[in-house]
This record gives C-alpha cells, structure tokens and sequence, in this order.
C-alpha cells in the first residue's frame, strides 16, 4: 500500500522497506481552467548532492548538481532520465550505494521541482490540477510514497520536495515541501555553485 506523506513528515527506505535504490519520479496535469496549453508548460526535477562537512549545504563540485542537461551525477549514484514531456512525468534514479561509497561525503540529495522558465513566461503551480512526487522501488515498480503539493505552492515557480537523507546507517526520505518564486540560478547559489546561462 502507498503511503501518503506530508510536509515535515519522513520514511526510512533502507530499514524499513529494504531499498538499495529508489526512483523518484513527478507527475503533473494542468487544470483545464487556465488558458495554458499543455505543450506550454513542464516540469523538471533538479536533484543536488550535498555535504554538510563544511557545517552547510553545498554541492562539493558542479557536476553534483543533476539536471536536464547533466544527467549523471559526480558520484555516478544519481541519474536523471529522459524527460517524458508531453506524458507529464520527470524522475531521476538514485543508487545509494554509489552515492556513500564516494569520497565526496554527501550525506544528503536534495530534490527540486521547477517549472521550466516559469519566472520568465509567469507560469506556476497553481496552473496544475495536480502535482505528485511518487518514491518507487525500481526492482517491483511499486510505489512505496506519494507527496502531493498543496495550495500552499500555488504561486511558486519551484518547489524543493524532499531530501534523500543519509544518517545513522539509513537512508530516509524526508518531504519538504516549499515552494519558492525562484529560478534555477538561485538553487545553485543556495548550494554553493555558480549561475550558468541555462535555467
């Protein structure tokens, strides 16, 4: 059975449902009473590696930083697939084995929703119906979580959904929920990386 999962509240992946890997995958419908059409509008995941060594969050290099256009992560341990466009769909792929065995010392992913130029073309996530972060294990497909966004998002541009969280000998999941009228260049600079030309 799907669990239903809140802002604030956590699932531990590794002890209690025995995941090695998860995908982390969201999905979107627009709501047909805004005049947005739907070929107008995506959604992206960002995912960033991070390291509290230094005693704040930050990406150790540029390449922990996983998105459209760098899919595969500086430890290897996150991927991001295709985009599915049209279908509404975005996910990234999560091995946490590869991401601890790094020298890096990431000890937490953070995982961003964003709607593509949403600043610029004044698009947000009240424009959708809905908007669903599903947690699957990818050996059965099944879907161990779900977190929805609330109204409480529907004027953000981006949304920080959850972190991958390593701590104690487990990996958690922990729903975050906060949205935010940003763009990717603000994202990066939270997490310690420089602005590029690409949002």
């Amino acid at each position: 059975m799907t669990i239903q999962i809140h802002k604030g509240e956590g699932i531990n992946l590794s002890k209690d449902h025995g995941l090695t890997r998860a995908i982390l995958e969201v999905t979107f419908d627009l709501d047909p009473a805004h005049p947005v059409k739907k070929h107008e509008m995506d959604v992206g995941i960002m995912a960033f590696e991070v390291s509290h060594a230094s005693g704040k969050p930050k990406c150790p290099q540029d390449e922990c930083f996983v998105f459209y256009n760098n899919k595969t992560s500086a430890t290897g341990g996150v991927l991001h697939e295709e985009d599915g466009g049209s279908k509404g769909d975005d996910k990234i792929d999560i091995d946490f084995a590869k991401v601890q065995a790094s020298s890096l010392q990431i000890d937490e992913i953070s995982c961003v929703a964003e709607i593509y130029e949403g600043l610029k073309r004044g698009h947000n996530f009240g424009q959708f119906s809905h908007c669903t972060a599903h947690v699957i294990n990818p050996d059965t497909g099944e879907v161990i979580a779900e977190f929805k966004l609330t109204d409480e998002d529907s004027d953000a541009t981006a949304v920080q959904l959850g972190s991958f969280v390593f701590a104690d000998g487990h990996v958690h999941f922990k729903a975050v929920g906060v949205g935010y009228k940003k763009g990717l260049e603000d994202f990066l600079e939270v997490y310690g990386l420089a602005a590029s030309d690409e949002e």
